[in-house]
């Protein structure tokens, strides 16, 4: 709701802005003058407001793209997560408990300290990084007996594994947003297409102003939206660590069930 307020109090100011700027013009620059521009460089504004459009459209499928796939990659390392806690189960006491400790203590940084280090400086905590770290040396040290528990401890190495896996993916995806250049070229095309409508609209005054706002405004607007979009754990449409605090839910429970 917050996001939609501000997404809407900035389009309104530089809508506001671009009807100031139009309202210059039409007093500053005579009319005739206007409707030569306007006549000359119709098909090129055509071609650059086309040109922004597709360009914006591309960028935010694409950062939407990215949402998704992060949404998936932090539930798919919440949920291997889970599976290696229900692996703690058939350990010895002594491992047991170490590596439920491990693996609670990973999730709960990742909740507490992680997510707000990937919102604020969009790095991943060394915390986590060294926890994750203590849980693969844990593997090593099981010396699984007999076919049974072998084939218990090859499924949860693989299910650490995609845990790492994952957590690689989400160290990529922390800091990965829309390029600087192609933030120059979207800035830029939205410029062209709003000059236009400020410098070159209707005699009218009214209408003049009115559809230099609209113009500005909206792109306005989708810069905005672009602009929260541009990094999953970052912005106004981020994703939150839901996964990882169902899974700390889901290790009470496991842990309430005793050896199995």
């Amino acid at each position: 709701m917050l996001v939609a307020i501000l997404g809407l109090l900035i389009a309104a100011a530089v809508a506001a802005l671009a009807g100031l700027a139009a309202y210059a013009a039409n007093r500053v620059i005579p009319a005739q003058t206007r409707e030569d521009y306007r006549d000359g460089s119709g098909v090129i504004t055509g071609i650059v407001g086309t040109l922004f459009a597709v360009s914006i459209g591309l960028v935010v499928v694409a950062a939407w793209n990215q949402v998704n796939t992060a949404t998936e990659t932090s539930a798919t390392e919440a949920s291997n997560l889970t599976d290696v806690f229900w692996y703690s189960r058939s350990l010895p006491a002594p491992q047991r408990a170490t590596l439920q400790t491990l693996a609670t203590g990973y999730a709960t940084t990742v909740v507490r300290e992680e997510w707000p280090l990937m919102a604020s400086e969009r790095r991943l905590s060394p915390n986590a990084w060294r926890l994750s770290d203590q849980i693969r040396s844990f593997f090593q040290t099981v010396q699984p007996d007999g076919s049974g528990p072998s084939a218990r401890y090859g499924a949860a190495m693989a299910r650490m594994q995609t845990v790492l896996d994952s957590r690689r993916a989400r160290a990529q995806m922390a800091d990965t947003g829309v390029p600087p250049l192609l933030w120059v070229a979207l800035g830029g095309c939205g410029l062209v297409a709003l000059l236009p409508s400020i410098l070159c609209g209707s005699a009218n005054r009214r209408v003049h102003v009115t559809l230099a706002a609209a113009v500005g405004g909206m792109v306005g607007l989708v810069l905005f939206l672009v602009y929260q979009l541009d990094f999953p754990f970052s912005g106004g449409i981020s994703i939150s660590p839901a996964a990882f605090e169902q899974a700390l839910h889901r290790f009470d429970s496991i842990r309430a069930l005793g050896v199995g």
